[in-house]
């Protein structure tokens, strides 16, 4: 016989539909949405509220993740990736946004999607697509293999026999670590609030706030975090220049 608390927690279990005959997760769909659209509308208000002269606390916070962000990416990247800097503060928003979803007492009706391993699939596949893409327009397709493949610079030639299965094999892993890190984090957010929702209702209140607490100020905005610092990582690695590169080998043998 199982434990009742096993039995109490539903874990993956979605609102399912079907359309032309796959199946969808409609919760994590409609949540998906609804953060976009957040996110969608603030950026709108901050631009109609955008002012030159003393600004107000909702743009003082954005321009400094914003100023931050262009700050970071131009020393990571250099100045030609100014694009990268809406997108990534877009998914650091987004991701915080879907990962506060789960906090809001709805019934279940709003669930994090990031708590769904397809939502940060997704998420995954936009930037690894943008960074191999980069990577080929910066480089050239031959500069782009041998920046990403076929490296370090300088060793004998049967040495990359063993390297450029290593290096494929880390490109792989790039999405998938992306995908898996910001799912099993979230994932077991939410399983900690169906594990709370289960205890008698005196000890689950104080747990529930104190989690909720916790898990906003510190597990949903650490995790953002890493998704967009992972994703300026990734596009400096596939664009960074020779001396780069060279600086970055005479650095590590110093």
């Amino acid at each position: 016989m199982k434990p009742l608390v096993l039995t109490q927690i539903a874990v993956g279990n979605h609102w399912v539909g079907h359309i032309f005959g796959q199946t969808i997760y409609l919760d994590t769909l409609i949540s998906s949405g609804v953060a976009f659209m957040i996110v969608l509308v603030a950026g709108l208000y901050l631009r109609h509220k955008t002012t030159s002269g003393v600004p107000g606390r909702f743009q003082t916070a954005i321009e400094m993740v914003w100023t931050t962000v262009d700050d970071y990416i131009n020393r990571m990247i250099g100045p030609f990736a100014r694009w990268v800097v809406p997108l990534v503060t877009v998914l650091f928003f987004y991701i915080l946004v879907s990962n506060w979803l789960e906090l809001i007492p709805t019934g279940g009706r709003l669930t994090s999607p990031t708590s769904d391993v397809n939502d940060t699939a997704a998420l995954a596949i936009i930037v690894i697509v943008l960074v191999h893409v980069t990577s080929i327009r910066r480089k050239g397709f031959g500069g782009y293999l041998k920046l990403n493949y076929v490296h370090p610079d300088g060793l004998p030639w049967f040495m990359y026999i063993l390297l450029v299965p290593i290096n494929v094999i880390a490109q792989i892993s790039y999405p998938i670590s992306l995908t898996l890190r910001l799912f099993g984090n979230m994932f077991a957010a939410a399983l900690m609030l169906e594990i709370i929702a289960i205890l008698p209702i005196y000890i689950g209140f104080v747990f529930n706030g104190v989690w909720k607490l916790f898990e906003g100020l510190f597990v949903d905005v650490i995790q953002a975090f890493i998704f967009a610092l992972l994703t300026v990582i990734y596009l400096s690695m596939a664009t960074m220049t020779e001396d780069h590169q060279s600086t970055e080998t005479a650095s590590s043998q110093g």
